[in-house]
């Protein structure tokens, strides 16, 4: 808003009159210019998070196959155990 205010007192300064429809022209343009950088801050932050959610889904899904694994060689070695030694 400071920039803003800079420029409307150069523009001032310059003897450009101000008058209540240039004032609501570029108040209007400030608007869209702040709605438009909040809007691709969300985008950032969905896409921060959304990064997140698919490394955390990864590796959830890595360690249940892993466990899965684990339990496959785990009983394999329980039956060998039971046919070799009763």
């Amino acid at each position: 808003m400071k920039e803003v205010q800079h420029m409307l007192a150069n523009l001032e300064n310059e003897g450009v009159e101000i008058d209540g429809k240039i004032g609501s022209i570029i108040d209007d343009e400030v608007a869209r210019i702040k709605a438009q950088v909040e809007r691709e801050k969300n985008i950032k932050g969905l896409k921060r998070k959304g990064g997140m959610l698919i490394l955390t889904i990864s590796s959830v899904a890595f360690g249940f196959l892993l466990g899965i694994d684990w339990c496959e060689q785990a009983l394999c070695a329980e039956v060998v155990k039971i046919i070799l030694f009763g």
